[in-house]
């Protein structure tokens, strides 16, 4: 038997994903029924509605601890605000000043279902390994009304749907997280991420607004014992072959917090993979992420099963853990572990506000084969050792930049305050305390202590005085 919180995040992930497993399908029929029935292949209108999502365990047609089993109950859960599809540059809004209340459109209508993972039933005592008082993976997705339940595979829909939905729909929906928006972190979702947009957050009114497409994902029927493919981390996956592939969007809000908050409002997309995770490593001095995909050898026709995975770093990351801006693209490496395996060169492109939602970097990795890959996302430049004090009414950086000269000044420092040390690190807010100014080796830059306090953090950008070219970056804290 896999231990409880791989069940678990494994439930989630598929129910987000509209994934072909027998555990799904189990998990979609009431627990009368479950326990009496031999299942048969799952079907792809196997989908919770959002009113069987909201359920509570006591419920006889309940499948588990549903909404209804969380303090404050449905109406403390995320739901979708709005909601539009754009075809050919037409838009057909589908939501529209949503609300707790769930969206019941006619057969054929599009519509989403919000699932909580991991949570607690009504009076069960929560515990790590167990269960969460409040759920620390919430799965959405996006699909289709087929009757008493819902449809997720656009690529062929079991009944008509009233709005074409294919590989290039954008969907763009803003998704209120309500009473949990204060603990959201990353993000996962199968689709192809063209905009992603995060407000309010480290609140409980969070928002996000994103816009994708969908994306195709292998069906499994069913997993081999001792199969991590769906473990946090993943491990141990091999699958030979999918048994089908579907055409689903979705995605999985992650509230655990027990990664660094500078990751928070961070977005990773999948396309043909079945799990993502995400864990960071490294050093203080010299950070890194890692991304998992998981995903079978072949597709169900014998073909390589060819994956793409997108991250987006926001800006809040970039400075706070890498100590890196987001224009800054070529200071990234990706590199592949996990399995031997190919791909595409990574690409890293910068994202901006105005065009895409956020601040940021996209790294992109296409062409991936599988199981299991891990892509480590570090910055290419080697660490360097800054200290700060503050003396006075000056406060003084120090450090040394071995590819700068010892006699010439042919460097150029930029000096940012990052603000007090105890300001959260989702927040990407930063002050120019000096800009470009020229430098030898040993560097030492000073500035008014009543810009760049005691306890403040800093981020020195230091570039080649000829080209410009990025030489190092650090963050320190004035002592």
């Amino acid at each position: 038997m896999r231990p409880i919180k791989q069940v678990m995040n494994a439930r989630i992930r598929r129910l987000a994903l509209g994934a072909a497993a027998l555990a799904i399908a189990a998990a979609g029929q009431p627990a009368a029924a479950r326990a009496q029935s031999t299942l048969p292949p799952p079907q792809a209108d196997g989908m919770p509605t959002q009113a069987q999502h909201d359920r509570a365990s006591t419920d006889p047609n309940s499948f588990g601890a549903g909404w209804g089993d969380m303090p404050g109950g449905v109406a403390a859960r995320p739901y979708v605000r709005t909601l539009t599809l754009i075809n050919g540059g037409v838009e057909t809004p589908v939501i529209t000043a949503g609300t707790t209340t769930p969206h019941e459109p006619p057969v054929g209508g599009v519509t989403t279902a919000i699932a909580a993972g991991n949570l607690c039933r009504a009076g069960q005592p929560a515990g790590i390994g167990t269960c969460y008082a409040t759920p620390n993976r919430v799965g959405l997705s996006v699909g289709y009304r087929a009757g008493d339940n819902n449809g997720s595979d656009f690529a062929a829909p079991s009944v008509p749907l009233t709005t074409k939905v294919d590989a290039n729909t954008i969907i763009d929906m803003t998704v209120a997280l309500n009473t949990l928006g204060r603990d959201l972190r990353w993000t996962s979702m199968n689709g192809d991420l063209l905009y992603w947009q995060t407000t309010n957050l480290g609140q409980d009114d969070a928002t996000v607004r994103v816009k994708f497409k969908p994306a195709p994902a292998p069906t499994i029927s069913s997993f081999a014992p001792g199969n991590g493919c769906t473990a946090t981390p993943i491990r141990d996956c091999d699958i030979q072959r999918a048994d089908g592939q579907t055409l689903s969007a979705s995605m999985v809000f992650s509230l655990d917090d027990t990664l660094d908050d500078a990751l928070t409002g961070a977005a990773f997309a999948t396309q043909n993979a079945i799990f993502s995770f995400l864990q960071p490593g490294g050093t203080p001095q010299s950070p890194s992420l890692d991304i998992q995909v998981a995903s079978s050898h072949e597709r169900a026709d014998g073909s390589p099963q060819l994956g793409s995975f997108k991250a987006f770093l926001p800006a809040a990351a970039l400075l706070n853990l890498y100590g890196l801006l987001p224009g800054d693209a070529t200071a990234f490496s990706t590199t592949r572990g996990g399995d031997a395996g190919t791909n595409d060169t990574p690409t890293y492109a910068p994202w901006n506000a105005a065009a895409h939602g956020s601040d940021g970097l996209l790294v992109t990795v296409e062409d991936i084969t599988f199981s299991a890959p891990a892509y480590r996302v570090k910055s290419r430049l080697k660490p360097i050792s800054t200290k700060a004090s503050a003396r006075r009414r000056k406060t003084t950086v120090t450090s040394t930049v071995a590819a700068c000269a010892k006699r010439r000044k042919n460097c150029l420092a930029t000096l940012y305050d990052l603000g007090p040390g105890d300001r959260a690190r989702y927040r990407a807010t930063r002050s120019t305390l000096l800009k470009n100014k020229a430098v030898k080796r040993k560097l030492s830059l000073t500035r008014p202590a009543a810009k760049l306090a005691k306890g403040d953090r800093y981020l020195l950008i230091v570039r080649s005085k000829k080209n410009k070219k990025l030489l190092a970056s650090a963050v320190g804290s004035v002592r």
